[in-house]
């Protein structure tokens, strides 16, 4: 049996409005114009901030026990990165 994909495991955890607002942290500092600019890293650290917090809270379990900080983020960068094409809307200029 093929194992559960990472994003279905935190289906249940994280409600739509915790993704809108992570998927703004993200957007801030994944597409930053200016890579070094102290505005992007701020939103880095408050999303990877928010992200363990979440993790911490919930602890998501799977069948084979619970599922590592790392695939939790990756779940949730999946998600956000989701939102943010299904809300993206193209510049009318």
């Amino acid at each position: 049996m093929p194992p559960t994909p990472a994003d279905a495991l935190i289906e249940k955890e994280i409600d739509q409005e915790q993704i809108k607002a992570l998927a703004i942290l993200y957007d801030r500092f994944a597409h930053a114009l200016d890579p070094f600019s102290p505005q992007r890293d701020e939103a880095e650290r408050v999303f990877m901030h928010e992200v363990a917090s979440l993790y911490d809270f919930f602890k998501p379990v799977t069948g084979g026990g619970v599922i590592s900080h790392h695939d939790f983020r990756k779940a949730v960068i999946l998600r956000c990165k989701r939102h943010l094409a299904a809300t993206d809307r193209p510049s009318s200029i």
